[in-house]
């Protein structure tokens, strides 16, 4: 008995501890309004079996508790905005610099510690180091290679043509996956067996399923859990499979005298930094993973949503192939140069209200480094995840009117962008921290775009309203819709 009032005793000696050291988590509940989930679960049961991860259950939050609101990750805070003067104090702010761990960790575990996942001054340092490989003259360098793949993404399609509506999600990220391994690495990797027979690709792709499911789902990064479960051994085979390939790149080009300013681009410049030893064999093989990560998928998407959309508004595919039609008279392959970009002035604003209404990633977390203060007063403590909802701060009807959710590029006329927050629309973030690939992915896209539409007319049966957006790392559809194609003169 004696031992059971002692052991009781320091049960509830043990929790008042857990508590009062969280006592910071639950003021936050008297400045911040948001559900209060289930105890240990937090929104686990609502997000994730109710809602199936779909972004509407965060619509719902801010309808109903506001712009900036409270939710639960587990046991652990989450504050989620789509107030775009909360996400440029956040996304301005030094001390939110750091993605959130739940975020890097997984990544990190998968792939190597890189640009995407380094943290604080580590990653400062690595973002300088890394600018010039995204400068002007690299990304013209790149063009051949975008031209190239396209023509015989356009090809593929062709094979398309009369056969009805096609799901083409998984060709185009292909085609993108194709230009990023190149741009990375350098064209050398399509000599390679396991890029040649896509072997390479779906270990990628294995892998991005895994670092999502253990973003979504913390515990399951937890190692005895991932075997348990028979993840681990999935995670280490796709991401050994990638190691080979990158470290036999790597090695060859190590045992190559290096062209004096060859290092335009990230290999080269990861080795050059090697070389020079600042960073580690490891690091340079992480910077090459991250990147094609980083810009594969994301891309990829950027293409696929926008044929989607202009397949459910045709009027508006009308006006880009007039605009297309001008530039390139006739069908079939032709080389698009930057000059030829800088003239799709309407295909630029029909890319920017796709990347408004469907962004390639969702949401982007923050960790502050310490205590964070927001300009309403309310403080955020140290480690507390604020999440800047991308998706929904480009649907938010004060800044984009009472049609926020509709299409419509005119939102991107120079009046109606001279008159909006600047925070109001960032798929590529914005800030301290922004995306260093940006004008890569619009670039590419624009490039793909131009010769698709050019030469296909796209039509889909699917309806916009029937569309459903789910959490993902990139931007994932419930149901993606299939397009049709058909040759235009």
């Amino acid at each position: 008995m004696i031992t059971f009032d002692f052991l009781l005793t320091v049960g509830v000696f043990c929790w008042i501890y857990f508590l009062w050291n969280r006592r910071r988590y639950y003021k936050l509940l008297l400045e911040l309004p948001g559900p209060m989930g289930l105890p240990i679960l937090g929104m686990a049961l609502d997000y994730f079996v109710l809602f199936k991860r779909k972004i509407k259950i965060r619509t719902n939050y801010m309808d109903r508790y506001g712009s900036t609101c409270l939710t639960w990750v587990g046991p652990m805070p989450f504050i989620i905005t789509r107030d775009p003067k909360i996400a440029e104090e956040v996304l301005m702010s030094s001390d939110c610099l750091n993605r959130s761990s739940q975020f890097t960790i997984p990544f990190a575990g998968a792939g190597g510690d890189g640009l995407l996942t380094l943290q604080g001054h580590k990653w400062a340092e690595r973002r300088k180091q890394l600018n010039p490989t995204f400068k002007h003259n690299t990304l013209l360098s790149f063009l051949p290679i975008f031209n190239a793949e396209t023509k015989a993404l356009v090809s593929f399609l062709d094979s398309y043509v009369g056969q009805g509506e096609k799901l083409v999600r998984s060709d185009i990220v292909r085609w993108s996956f194709r230009i990023a391994t190149q741009t990375t690495v350098g064209s050398d990797v399509k000599q390679e067996e396991a890029f040649k027979n896509d072997s390479i690709l779906r270990s990628y792709e294995t892998l991005m399923h895994m670092i999502t499911m253990n973003v979504m789902l913390p515990f399951t990064h937890n190692k005895i859990v991932s075997t348990l479960f028979g993840f681990e051994h999935k995670k280490i085979e796709a991401a050994n499979k990638i190691i080979a390939l990158v470290d036999k790149i790597i090695h060859k080009k190590l045992n190559i005298k290096p062209e004096i300013g060859d290092s335009s681009s990230v290999i080269n410049k990861a080795i050059e930094l090697h070389r020079n030893g600042e960073i580690p064999f490891e690091l340079v093989r992480g910077e090459c993973g991250a990147m094609v990560v980083a810009a594969f998928e994301t891309t990829g998407l950027t293409v696929y949503h926008t044929l989607t959309l202009l397949a459910m508004f045709p009027e508006y595919q009308e006006t880009v192939y007039e605009e297309l039609k001008d530039l390139f008279p006739t069908t079939g392959d032709f080389d698009v140069t930057y000059d030829d970009l800088q003239k799709m002035v309407y295909l630029e604003r029909v890319l920017s209200e796709t990347l408004r209404l469907i962004p390639s990633v969702p949401i982007s977390p923050r960790e502050p480094t310490q205590d964070f203060r927001l300009s309403s007063g309310v403080v955020i403590p140290k480690g507390v995840t604020i999440g800047i909802d991308i998706f929904n701060i480009h649907r938010n009807v004060d800044h984009w009117g009472p049609n926020a959710g509709q299409f419509n590029p005119d939102n991107f006329l120079p009046d109606n962008i001279r008159e909006r927050h600047p925070y109001a629309y960032i798929p590529f973030s914005k800030g301290r921290r922004n995306c260093i690939g940006w004008k890569y992915g619009l670039m590419s896209s624009k490039l793909a775009l131009s010769k698709i539409l050019r030469n296909y007319k796209v039509t889909t049966s699917f309806r916009y309203e029937d569309l459903d957006f789910c959490d993902n790392v990139g931007m994932e559809l419930a149901q993606p819709p299939s397009l049709e194609f058909h040759r235009r003169t």
